[in-house]
């Protein structure tokens, strides 16, 4: 499908008075994509400070369009997501497709087979298989994309210093480093969200979870805090990502656990 009739706008978009676009070997980009969104941010490394964020929606997904299809209309007439010129870039792939392996028992001859047990189902050949590690939790977070998607973004950026991470390991890795105190971190995406709970720089929990109502939302965190035997005012929860306070999950969630706030 042509690209140039998709017409993508970004739905949000900051800039900082401090980006410059001259500098643009001097930053990290960092792109998430999901089945129904992409979002970029431009970071200044020196301090980690977010000078550019941009958010996309994707249409309602036709069975000629791929999302590769909706990157393209995206990057076509982009001031700077095509550019070379990037210190890194970042690609954080938001999907159901992971599980979490202790580095102790994972072997890399069984990479596959980890994916295929906790979907239930063989890969397919559309299918691109990674692994990241988290060192200091000794666990191997292994994942897929869609391999069309990795081939796009690998042309995309040749000669650029590229690396791959699923959201679940970013969050994670944001969950351990911003609280020491026992924490939800609830990441919201089109009518699923990522659950992340940390305590005294450990992670105790990590899923993702659909659903459609909040009712259905209210119930996975509570059945997941009974799991862990943690009563509601015990812990703290940051909810980020599609969600604001005015919603219905924002408002039932905070009906059952006092200490619901939104974080950036």
């Amino acid at each position: 499908m042509p690209t140039a009739i998709l017409h993508i706008q970004p739905s949000a978009q900051t800039e900082s008075p401090r980006f410059d676009i001259e500098k643009l070997n001097q930053y990290t980009l960092s792109c998430e994509i999901s089945e129904s969104s992409f979002s970029c941010k431009i970071i200044e490394p020196l301090d980690s400070e977010v000078v550019v964020t941009e958010k996309y929606e994707f249409p309602t997904q036709k069975e000629t369009v791929i999302i590769t299809d909706y990157l393209s209309s995206i990057y076509e007439t982009h001031d700077f997501l095509k550019s070379l010129k990037w210190k890194s870039v970042e690609i954080i792939i938001d999907n159901q497709s992971f599980t979490l392996i202790p580095t102790d028992l994972f072997k890399k001859e069984y990479t596959n087979r980890y994916l295929q047990l906790v979907k239930g189902q063989q890969l397919t050949d559309s299918e691109e298989v990674h692994i990241y590690t988290h060192e200091d939790l000794g666990i191997v977070n292994v994942y897929s994309s869609d391999r069309a998607l990795y081939n796009w973004l690998s042309d995309n950026y040749p000669l650029v210093d590229m690396f791959f991470k699923h959201k679940t390991s970013q969050l994670i890795e944001f969950g351990l480093y911003t609280s020491k105190a026992q924490t939800a971190f609830l990441h919201f995406g089109n009518q699923h969200f990522t659950i992340v709970i940390t305590t005294n720089k450990m992670l105790k929990f990590c899923n993702r979870f659909a659903y459609k109502t909040p009712q259905d939302l209210v119930y996975y965190v509570l059945f997941t805090m009974n799991e862990l035997e943690i009563e509601p005012d015990e812990i703290i929860l940051r909810v980020n990502g599609n969600i604001i306070e005015q919603s219905e999950d924002f408002e039932l969630l905070s009906q059952y656990l006092p200490n619901v706030k939104i974080s950036l």
